[in-house]
């Protein structure tokens, strides 16, 4: 039996569910004081049940409900295509808010109602919602996650000109971020350039090595798992890259990035990875020479300081990272206050090293 219902494509009236759900009223002590907007979330709504994962672009209000191109209606986070209308969810059924250092939910007045973890809210009101609360809009249950939050501390009352004096920590060092989330990458990369650094953006393995091989780093915050990459064994291509020999850069690069000799020249390799194909295809019988002495500029430096992101803090796979040689490890949701004390122990550890 299906979850939802097929709505018909004539009638796009928010139906009423047949029996409504019984739910204890969500307490007001929850909410906090909402005060101006400041750096924006990343926060992601995950659908119960399914694969379905809806990413928001963080605004200070965002709508929930269903397109109506007639009405002129488009939500902010539109459900329609999640079964929106056949699990009763309204055209316009609830705000979310972003303000200081928390997110609200209020119900617009909705046909089936909109609860937070089972409890119903009363129409018109704001009630805070916390990192994996279950947030259901009429029969559609979502999973809320957030990625980065402002703040490590919840309580604290921040306004957003205080949250956006980020403090110069950097001195132009070229800083790689490792995420496959446009939002993530987008929040990393303003905060790096507000304290200092030079951030190179990579959101795919391929896109990760070959600025490795094109511009070495001078340090790395990557996600643990981006798509079918295992990030155990990128960790451990940084660490070893500086003995690596022109053989091994060249399988590596190849494993993920064909490069046709014919190869227009946006699409030719850059940097230590052009020197080393150069030195391959003059080569007569295509084998690529060893050439271990490759200039040290060029190579990633063996200390240099890695920092992983993730859902998750213990267990085999963060073990595996911390051998492989993960300085630090940021547990999702990623404070902004708790990234930016984890540059200044990166930069401790490059004027150490």
């Amino acid at each position: 039996m299906p979850l939802f219902s097929k709505p018909s494509h004539e009638d796009k009236r928010t139906g009423y569910l047949e029996k409504p759900v019984d739910a204890e009223p969500m307490p007001l002590d929850r909410t906090g004081s909402l005060e101006e907007p400041v750096l924006p979330w990343v926060i992601e709504l995950r659908v119960v049940g399914t694969a379905n994962i809806v990413n928001i672009t963080t605004r200070p209000t965002m709508l929930i409900g269903r397109s109506d191109e007639s009405r002129g209606i488009f939500p902010d986070i539109d459900v329609s295509e999640l079964g929106g209308q056949g699990a009763g969810v309204s055209r316009r059924h609830a705000l979310m808010l972003a303000r200081d250092n928390r997110v609200t939910i209020q119900d617009l007045g909705s046909a089936n109602g909109t609860f937070i973890n089972g409890r119903v809210l009363e129409p018109k009101t704001e009630y805070r919602v916390h990192d994996r609360d279950r947030l259901r809009l009429g029969r559609l249950e979502l999973q809320i996650h957030f990625v980065i939050k402002p703040l490590v501390d919840e309580r604290t009352h921040v306004g957003m000109q205080n949250l956006l004096k980020i403090p110069v920590i950097g001195d132009k060092q070229n800083i790689l971020i490792f995420d496959e989330s446009e939002e993530v990458c987008r929040v990393l990369r303003f905060v790096a350039e507000k304290a200092g650094f030079q951030p190179t953006i990579a959101m795919s393995d391929t896109d990760f090595m070959r600025a490795v091989d094109e511009n070495p780093p001078d340090m790395v915050i990557m996600e643990m798992t981006v798509g079918d990459s295992k990030g155990v064994d990128l960790i451990r291509y940084l660490r070893n890259h500086f003995r690596l020999s022109t053989r091994q850069l060249v399988e590596a690069a190849e494993a993920v990035h064909s490069i046709p000799e014919t190869a227009s020249e946006d699409r030719e390799p850059q940097g230590l990875l052009k020197h080393i194909v150069n030195e391959g295809r003059q080569n007569g019988n295509g084998t690529v020479k060893e050439m271990v002495s490759i200039t040290n500029h060029s190579r990633v430096k063996p200390d240099i300081p890695i920092a992983i992101t993730s859902n998750v803090t213990g267990g085999y796979q963060m073990g595996q990272a911390i051998k492989a040689g993960a300085d630090i490890i940021l547990s999702k949701p990623i404070a902004v206050d708790e990234l930016i004390e984890t540059l200044h122990e990166m930069v401790d550890k490059l004027q150490t090293a």
